[in-house]
């Protein structure tokens, strides 16, 4: 199982060209930003189509106030790496998934942040489109903006999910080829493999239990309700 859970496509009518490619490119599901009322649905041949939130927000209450709203009807939910305040609530708060690196910001992943996500089990999420449209100096400032990220992530214990960031179909990449773009960002060929495909694979595993009926918390489940007296 090979997901993507980064596709930002602002036109959520083209899922089916991007079913197709996926399916194509040995992917079994995605997450696309738009997927409307609904947390994921089968299409053909069985390719899973997951929702995506992208949560914006100066003040830690605006953010707030957007989760409460939408986690239950958005099966991945991520926040730009923006404000400290902000980036370190979110990366403790269980209900995100992903802290993404926005290259245009040049904010580098710290420490703090790192070792607080690593608790609870906010990924940090790296995009592969900005290192392929871009070339020259703008490549070499991204790649080095997303080593140092990823180094900061491995050495706290926070996992890293790599991510196509396609905005159109022929964007997306196979599981393997991300994997070596993970390996050109300091990873060893183990870890490539897992942040491409294993560990996103776990963060659909996790949520799609948080949205059972009888989830409660992490570890938490309603096995059988008594009748009311």
């Amino acid at each position: 199982m090979s997901v993507d859970l980064g596709v930002l496509a602002s036109d959520a009518t083209e899922i089916d060209s991007f079913s197709a490619m996926a399916s194509k490119l040995g992917l079994t599901g995605f997450a696309i930003v738009g997927l409307p009322n609904e947390p994921f649905k089968t299409l053909a041949e069985g390719m899973m189509v997951y929702s995506r939130v992208i949560l914006h927000g100066k003040s830690i209450n605006s953010v707030r106030k957007q989760i409460d709203q939408i986690r239950r009807k958005s099966m991945i939910v991520s926040v730009p790496l923006k404000s400290i305040e902000v980036t370190n609530w979110a990366a403790e708060d269980k209900r995100i998934d992903l802290l993404t690196i926005d290259p245009s910001l040049e904010n580098r992943l710290r420490d703090t942040t790192a070792r607080l996500a690593s608790i609870s089990n906010t990924s940090l999420e790296i995009q592969i489109a900005p290192l392929l449209k871009l070339s020259g100096l703008n490549r070499s400032k991204i790649l080095k903006l997303y080593r140092e990220s990823v180094t900061t992530a491995m050495d706290a214990g926070m996992d890293v999910v790599l991510t196509s960031g396609a905005i159109h179909p022929m964007g997306l990449r196979s599981s393997v080829a991300m994997a070596h773009i993970g390996i050109l960002l300091g990873m060893d060929r183990s870890y490539a493999d897992r942040a491409a495909s294993d560990f996103p694979k776990s963060i659909i595993e996790r949520n799609m239990k948080k949205l059972q009926p009888g989830f409660v918390n992490s570890g938490v489940e309603i096995i059988h309700k008594g009748e009311e007296q």
